[in-house]
Order: structure tokens, then C-alpha cells, then sequence
């Protein structure tokens, strides 16, 4: 399983199309570090991998959590 950012999934889902049975998380938005980013979406698809080695549905977006206020 990989994940990244708009600017760095396409060289992420290259590589790990290279992996059967594979699959990627793309998140809509920047940054580095997305287990540690506090996005609840990326955190759930990571975690249910290392824990459970369930991969995420082919195709899995994960979008920015808004915040508060706004």
C-alpha cells in the first residue's frame, strides 16, 4: 500500500502498480508524513493495513478535513 499527496501520487501509484495486488491512497491536498498529518481518512486506510494487512479500495481518495470555523 502507498500513499500521496496531489504532487507526489503519480511517482507513489508508479511504484506500487509494480507491487500485485497492491494499491494507493491519494490525498487531495499537500504535505509530507500523511500518518501524521491528523487526517482521519489517511490514518484509517494506514492503520487498518498494518494492523489488519486490509489494503484500501483501488481508487481511494482521501480529501482534506476542514476546519472548525470554516
Amino acid at each position: 500500500m502507498g500513499a500521496g499527496t496531489w504532487g507526489d501520487h503519480p511517482w507513489t501509484d508508479s511504484l506500487v502498480r509494480r507491487i500485485p495486488g497492491s494499491t494507493t491512497i491519494r490525498y487531495e491536498g499537500p504535505g509530507h508524513v500523511l500518518y501524521l498529518s491528523g487526517n482521519r481518512c489517511a490514518i484509517k486506510h494506514a492503520t487498518r493495513y498494518l494492523t489488519d494487512l486490509e489494503l484500501p479500495p483501488a481508487g481511494t481518495v482521501c480529501l482534506p478535513e476542514q476546519e472548525p470555523g470554516r
